[in-house]
């Protein structure tokens, strides 16, 4: 039997630190040693990538020649843009087209002028597409309700965004860690995130230190400054970027993981929390509710009286019940590659087979 040839680009793998540049490396990893019976997968990665070419999967590295003249693309009967910012594709009469859509951020962070532009470049793929996935529920549904008409009557799948499983990783005690009882909290530090509504909360726990991680060159960084500065709160940190092994440290050694965004497709630092078995308090809003799957405390609203009482009462539950962490870990495992993959898998086979018929 031929074996029907499948195309992943992972052409973000130029930035393997960005979020979907870990997502290309681990699916890298897995489909690179995945075998069946059925199926070739082809791997599309950037031309200056280092990568073991002795497994499973045919690599093929993207070229300026590529660029150029999309024939010289790989032809294959799938192929799977693993998020919606990928622009190359080759799409030929036979080729099947499954597009993957992370978020629709942009409908909250742009003008409108920039709407309509990525509306249109959406909406043209989604129309083309013989699938399209969503990282979350929450997402899926933004997508069919905008995308209505474009969609032509195919439903939005829901394949959940995998995990890696962080654990049991090496930990390094950051420099900037106090011998005090802490709060954690991660991201980039842009205004969606909300971490600037945490300082006022962190008055009530003056016993206690919040550190907050991540890229802090956006603008969500200075109105956390500002509200330092206004409020004199000195349990507060901004730290920037910290390294993996920071990071597990302070997923392992936190009180409480705090994370109130307003902005999220997935919310993976909160699965990450939960695979410490940590308490995780996490906002109503957008795909967090969901992805906590009832396994964190999940505040009303992001006032600050509503986020202090929240801590405050589910901290000690949290603790007098064992269960509760047991079931955390055990829910926030099943996000697994190994799971995700397979049912991406299953789904091309879906789409080959209905192809076929």
């Amino acid at each position: 039997m031929t074996k029907k040839r499948i195309l992943l680009d992972l052409r973000n793998l130029s930035n393997p630190t960005s979020g979907f540049g870990q997502i290309a490396l681990n699916y890298a990893r897995h489909f690179n040693q995945l075998e069946t019976d059925d199926m070739a997968f082809v791997l599309l990665i950037p031309e200056s990538f280092s990568m073991d070419e002795g497994g499973r999967a045919e690599i093929v590295r993207y070229s300026k020649a590529m660029r150029k003249d999309k024939s010289k693309l790989p032809s294959v009967d799938l192929w799977h843009s693993v998020n919606q910012q990928q622009k190359v594709r080759r799409i030929d009469g036979h080729t099947k087209f499954v597009l993957t859509i992370h978020d629709l951020n942009y409908l909250t962070e742009k003008n409108w002028i920039r709407q309509l532009k990525h509306n249109l470049i959406l909406g043209n793929l989604i129309r083309k597409a013989s699938a399209v996935t969503a990282i979350s529920g929450f997402v899926a549904r933004q997508v069919e309700s905008r995308f209505a008409g474009k969609l032509g009557g195919k439903p939005v799948e829901v394949v959940y965004d995998a995990v890696e499983k962080i654990s049991g990783r090496p930990q390094r005690r950051p420099a900037f860690a106090q011998e005090r009882p802490f709060f954690f909290t991660i991201g980039q530090v842009r205004r969606k995130k909300n971490f600037h509504l945490l300082v006022e909360v962190m008055k009530a726990f003056p016993d206690h230190n919040l550190y907050i991680c991540g890229d802090d060159h956006f603008d969500g960084a200075t109105l956390v400054r500002n509200k330092i500065k206004e409020t004199g709160v000195g349990n507060v940190t901004l730290t920037g970027k910290i390294s993996e092994e920071e990071k597990n440290w302070l997923y392992a050694h936190c009180e409480a993981f705090l994370f109130p965004s307003q902005g999220e497709g997935f919310g993976l630092p909160v699965v990450e929390a939960m695979q410490f078995g940590k308490p995780v308090f996490v906002s109503p809003f957008t795909c967090l509710p969901e992805i906590a799957g009832g396994h964190a405390f999940v505040w009303s609203d992001v006032k600050t009286e509503t986020m202090i009482e929240g801590i405050r009462q589910f901290l000690p539950t949290f603790h007098a019940n064992p269960a509760l962490a047991e079931n955390m870990v055990h829910h926030a495992l099943s996000f697994s590659y190994e799971s995700h993959v397979a049912k991406y898998v299953e789904l091309y086979r879906r789409i080959l087979k209905d192809e076929d018929r």
